[in-house]
Order: structure tokens, then sequence, then C-alpha cells
């Protein structure tokens, strides 16, 4: 899939996460880690993907802080997406620095996570485990990662 079509994707499925956390009430949203914070802003939104590319099974957000220097990433998964393995997000730095939320517990989110990087390149992994729900339960468990490679550089 062309990189047109997967920021197509990944845009629009932001704005269907985002979407949904506006149905849901104030104190299920402060839980759901739905921001980073004060002043932080998103720069981008990756969807997880496949050897086929999106998958639609969830979303990495990047966010930037930029009275801070700090990026913050948060994943969250698709409604009609059951985890049954856990999430993981893990947001690393040019200079080798990493932070991660590897807990595996999570089922609706991982994150957020934090990193001090002005001037440097950030990389974004993230990882989730499960199925599709819906009316055919004929979908099979699956993993599914994104590894955005060195993005947002200065």
């Amino acid at each position: 899939m062309n990189r047109f079509f997967r920021n197509l994707l990944a845009v629009t499925t932001g704005v269907v996460a985002v979407s949904t956390l506006a149905a849901v009430p104030a104190q299920a949203q402060a839980i759901s880690g739905g921001s980073c914070g004060a002043g932080y802003y998103q720069q981008d939104a990756y969807p997880l993907g496949d050897s086929n590319g999106a998958t639609g099974a969830g979303v990495m957000f990047l966010y930037y802080n930029k009275s801070t220097g700090k990026n913050c990433a948060i994943l969250r998964r698709d409604a009609n997406f059951r985890v049954t393995e856990g999430m993981s997000i893990t947001l690393e730095d040019s200079s080798g620095q990493a932070a991660g939320d590897g807990q595996r517990a999570y089922t609706q989110y991982a994150g957020p996570v934090y990193l001090y990087a002005p001037g440097r390149c950030v990389k974004l992994s993230g990882e989730v485990t499960g199925y599709w729900m819906g009316n055919n339960s004929t979908y099979l468990e699956k993993r599914h990662t994104e590894n955005t490679g060195w993005v947002h550089c200065g």
C-alpha cells in the first residue's frame, strides 16, 4: 500500500478514534489516556499493520510539547478490535534513548510514554494482538505491529 493511502487511512482511523472517545463519558475519557496533557499537540497518526499494510487494529499517535521539548506517544485500539494479549508502545530518539509502555495487560490503549528529544528524530513502535468483533466471528487472532522509522526530525 503506498504512503498516500496509508496516511489517508491513518487520518480516517484517527478521526474515528476521536469520534468514538467523544461519545464516552468524561471520566472514562480521563482514564483512556485521551491526551498527553496541557501543551501537547498531535504531530501524526500511524495505523498498525501487518505484511499486507494497515489493518485498522489500532493507531499510534505522536504528540509534541514545544515548550518542554518532550514527545509523547499513545497507542489506541480500534473500537471493533478485541485485544487478547495486550498492547505495547515504544518511543525512541535518534540518540538511542527510549521510553516504553510494554505492560501488555492493556486492552484499550498503551501509553502515554514521554521522551525529551528536541532537535532529534523519533521512532514509534507499537503492537497489539487480537481479532475484530462482529456478527461473523471467523476472524483469526493476529499480531498487528508498526514501526515508523525515523520521523519528525528536528
